[in-house]
């Protein structure tokens, strides 16, 4: 199964494709085969790349092998598993604040409507809608 990366260098911290993946700003960021083509499809993903927001990048087997020979076994020193889980989960909010505070901008920015109970999903889609 072949690996892509991402590497999102837009104007946010970091970025969120419907719950697919996060990207955050500058951090080169693996996904297999399915995610890349659900990417694939999607017309912000699509706009993003030909602004030169997001750069993609197919993984060479070699690259892979090395990448996961260095990845940790998630066993350490008494907490650190738990802390990074606590860590990740943080950033997987402060990303998805970020993406949400990016789709707002740009509805407001097209004169688009919304109401503040509305999920990034909703958003995303009358921004889709939007653009069309």
């Amino acid at each position: 199964m072949a690996k892509y990366t991402y590497t999102y260098g837009g104007s946010q911290a970091a970025f969120v494709f419907s719950g697919v993946v996060i990207l955050s700003q500058g951090v080169a960021t693996a996904v297999d085969e399915d995610v890349h083509q659900k990417l694939s499809g999607n017309k912000f993903a699509k706009y993003l790349i030909d602004k030169g927001e997001l750069v993609i990048e197919e993984i060479t087997e070699d690259a892979a092998t090395k990448a996961s020979s260095k990845t940790g076994s998630g066993r350490g020193k008494g907490g650190k598993t738990g802390t990074a889980a606590a860590n990740a989960e943080k950033a997987a909010n402060e990303a998805e604040q970020a993406a949400l505070t990016a789709v707002k901008a740009s509805l407001t920015e097209l004169q688009i409507t919304f109401t503040d109970d509305e999920s990034l999903e909703q958003l995303q889609a009358k921004l889709e809608q939007a653009k069309e």
